[in-house]
């Protein structure tokens, strides 16, 4: 190759994987990237090892491996592409028969064609270059780099690429999706974008009862599962929320056994026990006009009316006629649509979840009579596949928490079995020894570890007992140095008595485990003593 000529995309001098899509579009590659961003290569390569090229190939930077791309011959076929051996000196083999120059009125065809260049451009972080002029050309263009991602398994990488054009249309794109959801679901599950899925999918879900056997079954099996599923949570909150709106009381009302309440108590709050019966007599008719949950919209307007409050459902003119026949005085009227205006705002909370929109458009600007309440998670993509490598938190938890309880039962009763059968480990007896349990061996070592801790503590505990009793002979003077000689005895007795010194009691070896010399003062000393101990307390210095 001649030295001027640049190393770059789409040919790399040290590339050695060449793909040849025409005769005029050529690409050398690195086989590493391929491999990386391709099942297809990956899995071809490593089938089959690249060509030994001889030293001249070598210099001449001859590829080691070649793909041709045979187009598909039918309608609604892309093509595959063909692997060609190469000899040592880097010539093809078997190539495939010349094809001719692609193209059309002397002209490279845009999308085909340009759809490898973004393609392998996106294996070296080069964004497509699409023409964003309107819709139709997005979606042409994404719909061809589609397919050819998929004919060599490299879709995960171009569908963060696909998504962002698509999502640069903005409300061109949400008014597309609600114009024909069922296409931009397939299309969103196509290219794996979560927007795109999401929005269509709420739209088909609020529609779903609506939806007709034939539209159902033109959707793919996978995404028919998830709306079929999604459709049916919906119905049931639906129902569970209209139960839980007629099952409703408002707080005030409620009594306990304790209050003892009689007629009196009861009797104050008639005027909600009347708006209680009144609403639910309206709730009543609602369902049985078919204007709930089986309402051709879903129940839309019902649950907006329920989420509004106010006059937007039982109004004053409903009222007025409910007092044709239970005529009141006008205070007790205004009462009555007061406590009705207390129990519509208990109402509001129960029906927020159903008038949620979790769509782009709005149905205030848009003409949108279905809801769109419906959460897709990334659970219920269909595509979503969850990695059962990685341990479950709540299964690894258990098994600790298992794990935990073993060792602890083995302990408890471990130390049970050494209370009744302990075990001596200074005898010498032979069949003593060799029926010693191990574990029993452990826990005796510990308790020894714990009991070294324990005089650790003592010796310390009694060192500053020592050094306290100095300090008051420092600041006092004319302390009894008798009185605290003996109180320095007594600290080094308390040592020795916690180190287990066998000479400890025994008299004159007390003295002398102590390091204290024999004196001929020493029963004056004790005589001293005990005639003070009746008088001068000293546990303070021990």
């Amino acid at each position: 190759m001649a030295a001027s000529e640049k190393s770059e995309f789409p040919k790399f001098i040290d590339g050695d994987v060449l793909v040849i899509i025409s005769t005029t579009q050529m690409y050398r590659l690195h086989h590493q990237i391929l491999e990386s961003h391709s099942t297809y290569f990956k899995n071809a390569i490593a089938k089959q090892p690249g060509a030994c090229l001889n030293a001249q190939a070598r210099r001449d930077n001859a590829p080691a491996y070649r793909f041709e791309w045979l187009p598909g011959t039918t309608s609604g076929t892309v093509g595959r592409f063909v692997r060609i051996d190469i000899s040592d000196s880097g010539r093809a083999q078997n190539a495939l028969p010349q094809l001719p120059p692609d193209l059309v009125n002397g002209k490279v065809d845009n999308n085909d064609n340009k759809a490898w260049d973004w393609l392998f451009g996106l294996f070296y972080n080069r964004p497509p270059a699409f023409d964003d002029s309107n819709l139709a050309s997005v979606l042409s263009g994404v719909i061809s780099l589609i397919d050819r991602a998929e004919c060599i398994d490299s879709l995960k990488i171009v569908c963060d690429a696909v998504d962002l054009a698509l999502l640069r249309q903005d409300t061109v794109l949400w008014t597309s999706i609600l114009g024909n959801p069922p296409v931009w679901v397939e299309l969103g599950c196509r290219v794996r974008s979560p927007s795109i899925f999401c929005e269509a999918a709420c739209h088909l879900v609020g529609q779903w009862a609506n939806m007709n056997d034939d539209e159902k079954g033109h959707i793919r099996k996978d995404i028919r599962k998830v709306l079929e599923r999604k459709a049916t949570e919906l119905s049931i909150q639906k129902e569970a929320i209209e139960l839980r709106i007629l099952s409703h009381y408002p707080g005030f009302l409620h009594r306990t056994a304790a209050d003892k309440p009689g007629r009196p108590s009861y009797s104050n709050d008639i005027y909600m026990w009347m708006s209680i019966s009144f609403f639910r007599q309206w709730f009543a008719q609602c369902i049985s006009d078919d204007r709930t949950r089986r309402a051709p919209d879903g129940g839309l307007n019902f649950y907006c009316a329920l989420a509004e409050g106010g006059q937007s459902y039982l109004t004053h003119l409903d009222f007025q006629e409910f007092h044709r026949y239970f005529p009141m005085s006008i205070k007790a009227c205004h009462v009555l649509e007061a406590n009705m205006g207390v129990l519509k705002e208990n109402i509001k909370p129960f029906v927020a979840p159903l008038v949620v929109q979790r769509t782009h458009l709005k149905r205030d600007e848009f003409d949108i009579d279905w809801l769109t309440c419906t959460e897709i998670n990334k659970e219920d993509f269909p595509w979503y596949n969850p990695d059962e490598s990685k341990p479950n938190q709540l299964d690894e938890l258990y098994d600790t928490l298992g794990r935990e309880n073993v060792v602890r039962a083995k302990a408890t009763a471990a130390k049970k079995r050494n209370k009744e059968h302990p075990i001596d480990f200074g005898n010498d007896d032979e069949e003593g020894e060799d029926n010693v349990d191990f574990d029993a061996g452990v826990r005796n070592n510990a308790n020894a570890n714990a009991n070294i801790r324990k005089k650790t503590t003592t010796k310390r505990t009694t060192a500053a007992t020592a050094t306290a009793a100095e300090a008051a002979e420092a600041e006092d003077p004319t302390l009894d140095p008798r009185l605290l000689r003996f109180a320095r005895k007594r600290t080094r007795a308390e040592v020795d008595r916690d180190d287990g010194n066998p000479d400890y009691g025994n008299g004159t070896d007390q003295q002398r485990a102590m390091d204290v010399p024999v004196d001929e003062d020493a029963e004056g000393d004790q005589e001293m003593t005990d005639g003070v101990e009746s008088d001068i307390d000293v546990s303070g210095l021990i």
